[in-house]
């Protein structure tokens, strides 16, 4: 799986750039996001702009790092620049209810000094 990293205000934007139209396993993106987490970075944006279709195991693991940065303050996983197969999944399966889902990562919510 090739995946390319980008910071972007607060975020880490983690981009799925996989040639291949499915995706079925995310325990690469679990592994690099639980370094993220061990050096303070709880952040987390992931782009599947790409992909096509998501299995259950990629889902269950994108649900595992959420349950994981929600333990921190400030703590998020969400998803940016969906494709509409994505966004109907997500949508299906009440997903977009727990992760917050952006058109962009211009979208992402920037911390102002009100929120310190």
């Amino acid at each position: 799986m090739k995946i390319n990293i980008t910071p972007h205000q607060d975020y880490q934007v983690v981009r799925i750039e996989d040639e291949l139209e499915i995706i079925t396993d995310l325990s690469e993106l679990k592994f690099l996001i639980d370094g993220y987490i061990s050096v303070g970075k709880h952040k987390i944006a992931v782009a599947f702009s790409n992909t096509s279709y998501i299995y259950s195991g990629a889902i269950a693991v994108l649900m595992s790092c959420h349950n994981t940065l929600s333990e921190y303050d400030e703590g998020e996983l969400c998803i940016v620049e969906p494709n509409k197969e994505i966004q109907w999944i997500f949508s299906k399966l009440n997903i977009d209810k727990v992760l917050n889902i952006y058109d962009s990562i211009d979208e992402l919510p920037i911390k102002t000094s009100e929120d310190s």
